[in-house]
């Protein structure tokens, strides 16, 4: 057998070792057939009588390549475009864009689909409502074709349908200094690794009593005696990685310089106090909502939630209130649980709390137009006892707590998915019971305002006045919501207002009368608060545009003028919101046009009936 091989291992050009490789003869190689090598030659060769010669071939094998080769080359020339789109960016005579515009877009809120039944109250009532069945009439339901869900006017000219309203907050008296109301360059988040120091104890106990006084004893989070107790065990020794304590301890700080923030002509540095503590709480978000299945985690997700409604995104809050609730889920906080070991006042604290987040979830989900997460089918909590230490013309938080029955009836009858399915006589029929479960709501309530209790003529308001501010703010935006679905041209309802002489009030009537006051409550608002005016923004809109929707339909109506100038200040500073860039949003953008539209056609309507001269309505422009 001839063997041919060369000296050594053959090399290539480039100086890399090739492997030899000698597998079979030329003979078998050139026949294909398999080659058995032996001492003398190949068994096929020795059997034909040839002769056997093998020549080594050199193969030089490419390196394996890795799975997904060509995604991680796609990725790494990505990696570089964005490297040099950077450093493009920080080169002299760019300009650096704030992070406040994409970080506010990118929280998403959390949904849950709704399948309860749509209208059950005469057979099925709400345990949570008060009033007797006699007075709701029933109601047949029946299916129909899909209709737009909408929660904007049917105007002449004006078929635009917005699911979430947001609006903008003005009054003739403040519309010098309206650019405090605009969101501060600080409320951009920043990366959560940089803490906000926690003030020294003895300022910060003056923080937590501020809370607990002006706030908490109206709308019951937390519980004083316990939090004071634990403040005093761990407040030297606070860090994330007590994840519970942290959060609700800068929520306590945050919700106290929001509160001094309401005093003050100047509260830029109690908002940035406000927001850095707030940034803190956010810092271990992730660890409440997973590892933390406790009774402060909840708190503290609803706390965050309640700060973060006065900010001009609602999805934070939103995404908040839907995960504190699956948190209370899990811990059985929507639950009675009858032979529970707890203690009376350990179950009252899980109430509070419950219903807390419970209010929160239902307003949200009525002034965003998106499904709340705790449906009242699946639900057997008690209703919480009198709150507050001290003597209150208003139980304030169960006053709250019925108004968000009644909002979540609201949006479940009229606004869902399944009420789009329903005839506009069917949803006519609904928004009828529903205003009367809200006007039997308004009769047991003493909603009005002591007088003198406006920024304007005095010392700030007390936390009581404010919270009746809120709350009568959110009752006018439920009524608004009703009155858009009622049938105007049907009999008035057995139940009714009563205006001021006595004589009674048709719905269309009541919702305009309550939509001027609430109009005239923004002198009620402390001056430069913006976090209060995104929170109470959809109200003001409500009622701004019933109102301007009335003249288009009514322009000879003999308070015209009076009502032109009642909302025009209240458009102009929508405008500046739009066209603030810490306030831009799509959203915004949509309420602003469609309420300078319907403004422009009011006007022109009241000009065209002679109701207003040139001369008079030259104001306007």
């Amino acid at each position: 057998m001839e063997l041919q091989t060369s000296p050594g291992r053959p090399q290539s050009a480039g100086g890399e070792e090739r492997q030899i490789v000698v597998r079979a003869c030329d003979a078998c190689r050139k026949k294909k057939i398999r080659c058995e090598p032996t001492a003398t030659g190949c068994a096929q060769c020795t059997k034909h009588r040839t002769t056997c010669h093998f020549t080594p071939i050199a193969t030089r094998k490419k390196p394996r390549r890795p799975p997904g080769f060509r995604y991680i080359a796609q990725l790494e020339q990505r990696l570089s475009e964005v490297e040099g789109a950077l450093k493009d960016q920080k080169s002299p005579g760019m300009t650096t864009v704030p992070e406040s515009s994409s970080r506010a877009e990118q929280m998403t809120p959390a949904v849950f689909n709704n399948n309860a039944a749509l209208i059950t109250l005469p057979g099925d009532s709400n345990p949570w409502i008060s009033i007797p069945e006699s007075q709701i009439p029933f109601t047949q339901q029946a299916d129909s074709q899909a209709f737009d869900f909408g929660l904007s006017f049917e105007t002449p000219g004006q078929g635009e349908a917005d699911f979430s309203t947001l609006a903008g907050h003005v009054n003739d008296h403040l519309a010098g200094s309206a650019s405090s109301y605009l969101a501060p360059e600080s409320y951009a988040f920043s990366p959560l690794a940089t803490r906000q120091p926690l003030p020294a104890r003895t300022a910060a106990l003056e923080l937590v009593n501020e809370t607990f006084v002006n706030y908490n004893r109206f709308l019951p989070l937390f519980d004083e005696e316990d939090f004071l107790e634990e403040f005093n065990l761990k407040y030297s020794t606070s860090t994330p990685r007590d994840p519970g304590w942290w959060a609700c301890l800068n929520v306590v700080l945050s919700i106290a310089h929001r509160l001094r923030a309401l005093r003050t002509l100047d509260p830029t540095r109690e908002n940035v106090l406000a927001f850095g503590h707030i940034q803190n709480a956010l810092g271990v978000v992730s660890e409440l909502s997973i590892s933390e299945h406790s009774l402060s985690a909840v708190q503290a997700l609803v706390g965050m939630a309640c700060i973060l409604q006065g900010t001009p995104n609602p999805a934070p809050a939103a995404m908040l209130v839907a995960a504190a609730l699956r948190l209370a889920q899990a811990m059985n906080l929507h639950r009675e649980c009858p032979g529970s070991p707890l203690t009376m006042l350990q179950l009252e604290k899980r109430r509070r709390v419950f219903w807390k987040a419970y209010i929160l979830d239902k307003d949200i989900s009525l002034r965003t137009g998106r499904p709340f997460s705790q449906d009242d089918d699946d639900m057997d909590v008690l209703l919480p006892s009198k709150t507050g230490p001290e003597p209150c013309d208003v139980d304030i938080f169960n006053l709250r707590i019925r108004l968000a029955v009644i909002q979540g009836l609201v949006y479940k009858q009229l606004y869902s998915i399944r009420a789009g399915r329903q005839t506009e006589t069917q949803r006519a029929l609904a928004a009828h019971e529903l205003s009367l479960l809200l006007s039997h709501w308004k009769s047991s309530t003493n909603l009005d305002l002591p007088v003198g209790s406006s920024v304007s003529s005095g010392p700030p308001m007390s936390g009581e006045v404010i919270h009746k501010v809120v709350l009568r703010l959110t009752y006018i935006h439920c009524l608004a919501m009703i009155d858009r679905h009622l049938d105007h041209q049907s009999p008035t309802p057995s139940y009714q207002d009563l205006d001021q002489s006595g004589l009674p009030l048709s719905q269309a009537s009541l919702c305009l009368v309550e939509s001027r006051k609430a109009i005239r409550l923004i002198e009620s608002i402390p001056h430069g608060d913006c976090s209060c005016i995104w929170m109470l923004l959809h109200a003001f809109f409500a009622a701004a545009r019933s109102i301007l929707a009335n003249l288009t339909q009514n322009p000879t109506s003999p308070e015209g003028l009076a009502d032109l100038r009642l909302v025009d200040p209240f458009v102009r500073l929508l405008g500046m919101l739009a066209r603030d860039f810490y306030s831009q949003s799509e959203e915004l953008g949509r309420m602003h046009r469609t309420c300078s539209d319907l403004h422009n056609d009011a006007k022109k309507a009241v000009e065209n009936f002679g109701l207003g001269s040139p001369m008079a309505l030259t104001w306007i422009y």
